[in-house]
């Protein structure tokens, strides 16, 4: 993205020079603004690609700002993304609905930022349909990480690939996914899953569907079993979510929970790749869903190891496919101490 111009916005000088550094390291071309006014006054002197916005501001927050941004034909246009010293769902919700492009939270990786404007740029100049295409994860157990690697799927491929994603929690009848992510309750995949009388098209799925990132969706599991509707989730409806999302060119990331039943036999027959997130300990349990992955009907060369949230040596992600090659780590230390997370194109991304 060399030459891109991205207005940053935010009350704080350090904040200011330390994300101006980050980008013109990516080769974007930066300008700043210390409030709401002086971003108005930059836009209407000059033009930018992406805006970079803090939420809380003296006078004007950002909300307001990008309220009346999209409001204007001349910035309608302009895509801006968040960032936040809270991880509130709320705050991310709010972001959404008044026109933001993506939303991230404090801290993050360095090179997270770059990244994401980078994706988001690239899809708005090159808006090719991609194909539509099914990728799984299940667990050895409970704590094996199945639902968080599935997570980290889906932030990867929103991020690198060419298609939208959708993350789907299928860890019946509660999942974990909507409440780590801080999603709002209501309709939820049971929802979705019940027999209504009524075809399931693409509406009942919007509705159910949460915004997370520019270009990744999340249909959560019930948060808990107190807030479990009443009515046994229908196979076909499930087969008829994943036609609808395929036919849209969506890269569908299915979380299964940790075991083979009617319903993830559905998931894991249409998959490209299944991947198996196990602990070092979960050796027996490992090769007993193995076992039960085959045994309904599974090629084992769609399989892939995630071991304590790392990819089995010699594999990696490939953020279109979802298929394994090469290496991919985990999180690790480098030498000055500091965590870091390597994606799928190999980045080394610190946290700051």
């Amino acid at each position: 993205m060399s030459g891109k111009r991205v207005l940053i916005v935010d009350d704080e000088a350090p904040m200011r020079f330390l994300l101006g550094k980050q980008l013109t390291r990516a080769g974007f071309v930066t300008a700043t603004a210390a409030d709401g006014e002086a971003a108005q006054a930059a836009l209407a002197s000059e033009s930018f690609d992406a805006i970079v916005l803090d939420v809380i501001m003296p006078g004007m927050d950002g909300f307001e700002l990008c309220r009346r941004l999209k409001a204007d034909e001349r910035t309608a246009g302009i895509p801006v993304i968040f960032l936040s010293a809270s991880c509130s769902g709320e705050f991310r919700r709010r972001a959404f609905s008044v026109g933001a492009a993506d939303f991230l939270a404090k801290p993050f990786q360095t090179a997270e930022l770059p990244a994401y404007l980078g994706a988001i740029l690239r899809r708005s100049s090159d808006p090719t349909p991609a194909d539509g295409r099914l990728t799984t994860s299940i667990g050895a157990s409970q704590i094996a990480g199945a639902a968080s690697f599935a997570t980290r799927l889906a932030e990867i491929a929103a991020l690198e690939g060419p298609a939208p994603v959708m993350l789907i929690d299928l860890e019946l009848p509660a999942g974990s996914i909507g409440a780590r992510l801080q999603l709002a309750g209501g309709p939820n995949m049971r929802v979705l899953l019940q027999d209504t009388g009524e075809p399931v098209n693409a509406d009942q799925i919007a509705r159910v569907a949460q915004r997370y990132h520019n270009a990744m969706e999340v249909i959560p599991a019930p948060f808990s079993p107190a807030t479990i509707n009443q009515g046994e989730p229908q196979p076909h409806r499930l087969e008829a979510v994943l036609d609808g999302l395929l036919k849209k060119g969506y890269h569908i990331i299915v979380h299964l929970g940790t075991g083979v039943n009617e319903l993830t036999r559905i998931a894991l027959h249409r998959s490209e790749t299944v991947w198996l997130a196990a602990t070092s300990d979960d050796h027996h349990e490992r090769e007993a869903l193995l076992e039960a992955i085959l045994a309904a009907g599974v090629p084992q060369a769609r399989v892939r190891a995630a071991v304590d949230g790392q990819i089995a040596e010699g594999q990696t992600v490939d953020s279109q496919t979802g298929n394994a090659s090469g290496k991919m780590a985990g999180r690790g230390r480098n030498r000055s101490g500091r965590r870091e997370q390597e994606s799928s194109a190999g980045q080394l991304m610190p946290a700051i």
